[in-house]
C-alpha cells in the first residue's frame, strides 16, 4: 500500500469529462454478470447530477450506485502509471476505462492520498455541491476490463482505486467547469489512510471504532469497520477481487516458447506450454484461434493466429514471416526466443465447421499460410469420420509447410503445386459438390477472389462458401463518424481503426479475430458510405452494416449503435 499521510488542501481543478454508461448483461460473455463499466464520454453541455447520478447513468449491480456512490472520480494521472506498468494492456488503458463518472486535470494533484473522507466540492456557477464518502472498492470486473488477471487487486494495493460521492446540491454541471475544494471536515482521514485499515492494518480496533464515528463516511465502509469492532467477521476479499470459477479471467494466461521450427522459407511453427498447466485442458476446437500479447519490444501489439494443433495446456502456431508486417510475425520470427514468455487469450472458435445436420461434406481450399485454419478441424472431421477434402495450393514443394500434420490426413489431402503443374480447378472443385458441401478458403486474397468470382459464373450459392484472409489492411484516409443515438463525433485518423476509437470513446463493441473474417465487431450504418474490408459480412448484409476493426468510412459516418 503507497503512503497514508494526509496532504494540504487541494486547489481547484478543471471538469475534463463527465462519463455515463448503460447496463450491459452478461458482460464479458460471462452469464448473470451485468455491468455499466464502460461509461461515454457526454457531450460538453448541462447534464443534471441528481441524488443519484448523472442523467442517463446506470448501475449493473445493487452493490453500485446509490446516493453513497452517486458519483464517482478517478485520477487521470493515474492512467500514465498503468501504461507504464501494464504496456501490453495499453489500448484498454484509456481515460474512462475504470468506469468514472468524473475526469479532471492530470495535473490537478487529487488522487487518494490527497482527497479526503468528507471533503466537499463545488462543481461550475449553479451551486452544485458534492462530497466524498469512501474509496471506491475495485472488483473483479476491473481483471476482464482490462484483461489482466489480478487488475482489481493491483488497483487496491497501489491506492489506485478512484473515490464516490453523495450529491448535496443537485444541479447542471457540463464540461470545462472549475471544481473546487470549499470544506474539508476530516483532514487527518486521506482515502488512502482508511484504505490502509481496511486492506492491511485490519484489526487495529481502537483505529476502527474511531472510524465508525468519522463523519461522512460511506455507509458501506462503516459497515465493514463495524462487522470487525462488533462481530470479528472480516469479509473474504476473494470474492470481490476475483470471484468465483465463472467470473474468475482466464481470457489471458503467460505461455512459454517450448519449439521454434522453420517449416518454409517464410513459415515456422511455434510451440507454446502453459506456465500454469490446467488439470482438464480443453483440446483445440475447428476453428481455433488465440490472441497474443506481443509485448513492448514489438510496441504492444495483439495478433491473432491459427492453432493447428494441441490443446489449451500446450498447443502450436504456424506463422508466416510477412515482409509487410505491421510487426506481429517480425517480432516472432525475429525477435522471439525459446524460453520466452507470451501472454495469450483462451482459444475460441471464429471459423467453425458448419454443424452435421446442414452440411454432409466439408471442403477445404488453403493457400500458404492459409492452411494453419484448416488442419484443426481437418483432424478432428477425420477423428469423427466425417467426409472431407483438403486442398492446398503453393507455388513449390519446399513452400509445404506443417507436413507432419498433413501426413496424418492421408488421402484427404490434394497437395496442388504449381511448379508440378498440378494447379487447383476452382471451377472442377465447385462444379462438383453436392447440394449439403461447404466450401472453406483462406488464403491470400487472389485465392479468395478467384473462389468468390468463379462461384458466382457457375451460380454457386454464396451462402455455402465460408472465407477467411490471414491479413488485412486497417489504414487509410481519415473519416468521421456520429453516433445517431447522441450528440457525437469521433475522427478516425488514418493508423486508427473504427475499432479503438471506438472504445477509446467508452463504447463496448465485442470483437475476436480482428482481421476481418468473424463479423464478431459489426457495427449498424444508418447513413454515409462504407469501404468494406474483410470477409465477415456477406454482400447483402453490407447495405448497412460494417465490420468496425478493418472497414472504413468515406467523410462521414452515422453509426447506429
Amino acid at each position: 500500500m503507497g503512503s497514508i499521510t494526509p496532504t494540504s488542501p487541494l486547489p481547484p481543478t478543471k471538469v475534463l469529462q463527465l462519463r455515463a454508461g448503460r447496463v450491459i448483461k452478461n458482460q464479458f460473455n460471462i452469464p448473470n454478470l451485468n455491468s455499466a463499466i464502460f461509461k461515454v464520454a457526454l457531450p460538453p453541455k448541462p447534464v443534471y447530477l441528481g441524488p443519484l447520478g448523472l442523467t442517463g447513468d446506470a448501475q449493473g449491480a445493487p452493490t453500485h450506485g446509490g446516493p453513497e456512490k452517486a458519483f464517482m472520480h478517478y485520477a487521470s494521472a493515474h492512467y500514465q502509471h498503468w501504461k507504464r506498468e501494464l504496456p501490453e494492456s495499453e489500448k484498454l488503458l484509456r481515460y474512462g476505462g475504470f468506469g468514472e463518472n468524473l475526469l479532471t486535470s492530470p495535473d490537478d494533484g487529487y488522487n487518494e492520498h490527497t482527497v479526503c473522507v468528507g471533503d466537499i466540492f463545488e462543481i461550475g456557477e449553479n451551486g452544485v455541491r458534492i462530497q466524498v464518502t469512501q474509496p471506491r472498492q475495485p472488483c473483479l470486473k476491473l481483471n476482464h476490463r482490462f484483461e489482466v488477471r489480478d487488475m482489481a487487486l493491483r488497483a487496491q494495493n497501489n491506492n489506485m482505486t478512484g473515490w464516490h460521492h453523495r450529491i448535496l446540491v443537485p444541479g447542471f454541471i457540463r464540461p470545462g467547469d472549475e471544481m473546487r475544494l470549499i470544506e474539508r471536515i476530516n483532514p487527518e482521514w486521506c482515502l488512502s489512510r482508511v484504505q490502509h485499515y481496511m486492506y492491511v492494518e485490519r484489526e487495529n480496533m481502537d483505529v476502527m471504532k474511531e472510524l465508525l464515528e468519522l463523519d461522512g463516511l460511506g455507509e458501506e465502509t462503516r459497515g465493514i469497520f463495524r462487522l470487525r469492532v462488533q462481530k470479528g467477521i472480516y469479509r473474504d476479499e476473494d470474492d470481490r477481487l476475483v470471484g468465483n470459477q465463472e467470473t474468475f479471467l482466464l481470457k489471458w494466461s503467460k505461455y512459454k516458447l517450448l519449439e521454434k521450427r522453420k517449416e518454409t522459407e517464410k513459415i515456422s511453427s511455434f510451440v507454446f506450454s502453459a506456465v500454469e498447466p490446467a488439470e482438464s485442458p480443453i483440446k483445440v476446437m475447428p476453428g481455433a484461434h488465440v490472441r497474443v500479447k506481443l509485448g513492448p519490444a514489438s510496441g504492444s501489439l495483439v495478433r491473432a493466429y491459427s492453432v493447428v494443433e494441441g490443446d489449451s495446456n500446450t498447443f502450436t502456431l504456424g506463422i508466416a514471416h510477412d515482409a509487410n508486417s505491421r510487426g506481429g510475425s517480425k517480432f516472432m520470427h525475429e525477435q522471439l526466443k525459446i524460453g520466452d514468455e507470451l501472454i495469450f487469450s483462451k482459444m475460441a472458435s471464429d471459423f467453425p465447421l458448419r454443424a452435421n445436420d446442414e452440411c454432409d461434406e466439408h471442403i477445404f481450399i488453403a493457400g500458404g499460410v492459409g492452411i494453419t485454419a484448416f488442419l484443426a478441424s481437418a483432424r478432428s472431421l477425420k477423428e469423427q469420420e466425417k467426409a472431407f477434402k483438403l486442398y492446398y495450393a503453393t507455388k513449390c514443394e519446399d513452400d509445404i509447410a506443417l507436413k507432419n500434420i498433413l501426413k496424418t490426413l492421408g488421402d484427404s489431402v490434394e497437395l496442388c503445386v504449381s511448379e508440378n503443374g498440378s494447379r487447383i480447378d476452382i471451377g472442377e472443385v465447385l462444379g462438383k459438390a453436392k447440394e449439403r458441401t461447404q466450401i472453406y478458403v483462406c488464403g491470400p486474397d487472389r485465392l479468395l477472389n478467384a473462389v468468390r468470382e468463379t462461384a458466382k459464373v457457375i451460380g454457386f450459392p454464396e451462402h455455402k462458401i465460408s472465407s477467411e484472409a490471414f491479413a488485412v489492411s486497417t489504414s487509410g484516409d481519415p473519416f468521421t463518424v456520429e453516433i445517431g443515438t447522441q450528440d457525437k463525433k469521433l475522427q478516425v485518423k488514418e493508423e486508427e481503426s473504427l475499432l479503438d476509437v471506438l472504445r477509446s470513446a467508452g463504447f463496448d463493441v465485442a470483437s475476436s479475430c480482428e482481421v476481418g473474417n468473424c463479423g464478431t465487431c459489426r457495427i449498424g450504418v444508418r447513413k454515409g458510405r462504407v469501404e468494406h474490408r474483410g470477409t465477415g459480412l456477406l454482400d447483402d448484409e453490407k447495405n448497412g452494416m460494417m465490420l468496425s476493426c478493418v472497414s472504413r468510412g468515406v467523410g462521414t459516418l452515422v453509426l447506429d449503435l
